[in-house]
Formats: C-alpha cells, structure tokens, sequence
C-alpha cells in the first residue's frame, strides 16, 4: 500500500512538472511573426503619486520596442477594467478578450520610504492562465531598472528568450576630431564615458564576460590597440607598432581577434590576455580584416581583397579550409557572427547605398535588411534576436535596432554628437 501511495505521488508530481512548463506563445525565430496585444492598465498603488503610471508607461514602451508585442492603449479600458484587482479571481477576462487583449498584466505598487515593492501577474486572457509572476524590490531611484526587468521577464514567458531591455550598449560618440567610447542603457540613460583621451578612439568591443573593453585609439598620434580592464581601469595590453590596427572582436572571454596592416601587408592576430602575447592565425598581402569567430570558435569570417575587391570568407580553423561567401556585388564587409552561430550579418554596397544583410554561415540566403543611405556596423544581441548598427540620416550618425530579419527598426539616441559602431554589453 505504501509503495502504491509513492507511485501515485510520483505520478502526481510529474503531471504537474509537465503542466507547469511554460507555454511558448511565440516563436521568435519562425519566418513571420505575428504580434501578441498586451494589455497593461496602469499598476495600483498604496499611494497616490505619478511613478505607477510612468512605470506602467516604460513598461509599455519596452514591450513595444521588443517588436513581440502590442501594448494596447490606456484609453481603451472604461472604469469596470480599471477597478479590477490583481487577482485571476478579480478578473473579467472575457471583457478584456472582446477588447482583442491576449494578455494581460497587472502590478500593485507598493512605496516604503526609498523602497520599492511590485508585484506583477500577467495571464492568459483565453483561460485564466498565470503566464508569469513575480514580486520585484529596488530603490526609488531604480525604478528603471525594476521595469526593464520585468519587461525581460515577460518577454522571456512568452518567447522563451531573454530579452533586452535590462541591456547596455557600448558605442563611440563624438565630433570630427574627438571622439570617444561610451555605455549607456539601452533606454539612453545612465550615459557613461569610458575613454578620456580627448582625441579619437573607436572600434570598441567587449569581452563575453563584459570584463574587458579593447580599442583603437589615436591618442598618441597614429592607431595603437588597447585593452582595458574595466574592473581594475588598467590597461592590459597595447598593440603600438607602426600600422594600423583595428579592434573587431572576442573568440572567449580571454582571446581578443584584430586586424594588423602595415604597408601592403595585413596580419590578422589573436591574444591571450592572460599572458599578453599575440599569435598571427591569418596573413597575406592586402586586405585582411574584420574577424569574427563562430561561437564555438571552430570558423572565422574575415574581409579579404584577395581576389580583387573587399569580400567576405569563412575559415575552418581545424581543417584551415577557406571558403569564399559572398559573391554579389563589389564591396561587401564588417561581417560578424551571430551568437547562435546560425547567421552572419554584414555590410553590403548594393546600388550606391551601405545596406545591412545577413546570410547562412555558408554563405547561402543572402538577405537585405535595410533600405538606403548609410549603414554600417553590425552587432547581434547576445540572445540573437536582434541587430544593432549605425546608420547616417541627414546629416548625423545614429544608432539603430532592428530584429534579425529587419523588422521593427527603431532610432536610440544617447547622445548629442554622431553615434557610431554599437555594441551589446554581453
């Protein structure tokens, strides 16, 4: 009987783990996408300030910013909705199903002196489901921060991907003659400069690991590489050898890839930055440039003129293989990887403008991302889903997000100077 009463139990226990997976409302990496109507009435709260409806206004902003969702607007819900509870129990989800809201998210707001307390549930307006919930605590201060978070959040229950929104971005700012390296969040606030030198310095990219920053700066009057420790602010290594060399990316947290010309000649380099030291993988006569490592290290794209005009390659590093990829066009650079090693983004002149494409990693289903004028600078998220790149509308560089197959492009603006060559904080 007792062995009876374990097996029901057990069988109980996996039913239940089974239930409770979490339901993938969309599939971010199928070929169209349709958008879910996300409803967030403004949270309640224990005190009559403005802070619920700026969050609840943020949190609409990410959800529309994502490219997932569409916040359904505050002016659609009459008083009834507006009076609802939080709980599944207070709900009237066949009100909200006749607006055309799937979703639905509620919060109460709670302010302790400096502290805050929000409580979220988003649920299923079809059934009732309890899609995601969770209580999030910060400072007053934060309450940026809080959102975004449970903007990931939800966008996470829904996908089943990380998302963005809690995101920093690196990127090089500036005028002509000065320009420097900065992060901010993804949002455009908390704007840091993370280089001082008062000349130009450009090309950043950042360790896996978010560690390490390397640059090419001309602050010592011609192109010298460095790599900086954001932990310690000490620089850990500094190509100055005459040539130009230019900072382009990570293999792992401690090998960093650039690009080394000198003369007629370029070397492409890894280095430890452990041991400081570089070890030439690539080298030849002419254009050798943009390396990008596949995430499991075992391929490499570059740029090369080898065969007459700037083209993209692929090379084994087991076999030392190399495959030439893109062969429409005359000018085709700044490839790079993405982190599901699925697709390779990169830059293309295509009838007189610099557009973004991506392609298969055998350089199959070329795709045009873009549509006119000046784009440079590809960069995948971390999670894959989106690209960041630079872009020239009238007379100002600026930093644009798409998703990976073009769609909801959006402008960020961080600062007041031209916005350049973006990168995903990892």
């Amino acid at each position: 009987m007792k062995r009876f009463s374990l097996l029901v139990l057990l069988i109980f226990f996996l039913f239940f783990s089974i239930e409770a997976e979490a339901k993938i409302y969309l599939d971010v990496y199928g070929k169209s996408l349709k958008k879910i109507t996300i409803a967030v009435p403004y949270f309640k709260s224990d005190k009559i300030t403005r802070l619920r409806m700026d969050m609840t206004e943020l949190l609409n902003k990410d959800l529309d910013m994502s490219g997932f969702f569409i916040p359904a607007p505050q002016t659609l819900f009459d008083r009834e909705l507006l009076d609802e509870g939080i709980e599944k129990r207070e709900i009237r989800f066949g009100n909200w199903r006749s607006l055309g809201v799937e979703l639905i998210c509620k919060g109460l707001l709670q302010e302790k002196d400096d502290d805050l307390i929000l409580d979220v549930y988003v649920y299923d307006t079809l059934d009732g489901t309890l899609v995601h919930a969770n209580k999030y605590k910060g400072k007053a201060d934060g309450w940026r921060r809080i959102v975004h978070k449970l903007a990931d959040d939800i966008i996470f229950a829904v996908t089943g991907e990380k998302g963005i929104m809690s995101s920093r971005i690196v990127f090089v700012s500036g005028y002509r003659g000065k320009k420097e390296i900065y992060a901010a969040d993804f949002d455009g606030y908390n704007v840091q400069r993370l280089t001082n030198y008062n000349s130009i310095t450009l090309s950043p990219s950042v360790s896996p690991n978010s560690r390490y920053l390397a640059y090419t700066s001309y602050v010592r009057g011609r192109p010298n590489l460095y790599i900086l420790d954001m932990e310690k602010k000490t620089e850990v290594f500094v190509d100055t050898d005459s040539g130009m060399k230019t900072g382009t990316s990570w293999k792992d947290k401690g090998t960093f890839t650039y690009s080394f010309t000198s003369g007629r000649r370029s070397t492409i380099y890894t280095v430890d930055v452990g041991s400081r030291t570089k070890k030439p993988i690539l080298s030849g006569d002419g254009i050798y440039a943009s390396p990008s490592f596949s995430p499991d290290g075992t391929k490499m794209v570059f740029v090369s003129d080898m065969h007459g005009t700037p083209q993209i390659f692929l090379k084994d590093m087991i076999t030392g293989e190399t495959k030439r990829l893109t062969f429409s066009g005359d000018y085709n650079t700044a490839p790079t990887f993405s982190p599901k090693g699925d697709l390779i983004a990169f830059v293309s002149k295509i009838e007189g403008s610099f557009e973004i494409c991506t392609m298969n990693p055998d350089g199959s289903n070329p795709r045009l991302l873009t549509n006119g004028g000046l784009n440079d600078s590809p960069h995948f998220s971390p999670c894959g889903r989106y690209i960041i790149y630079s872009t020239l509308k009238g007379n100002r560089y600026s930093i644009s997000i798409m998703l990976f197959n073009g769609d909801n492009k959006r402008t960020l603006k961080f600062t007041e100077g031209d916005e350049t060559q973006p990168v995903f904080m990892p």
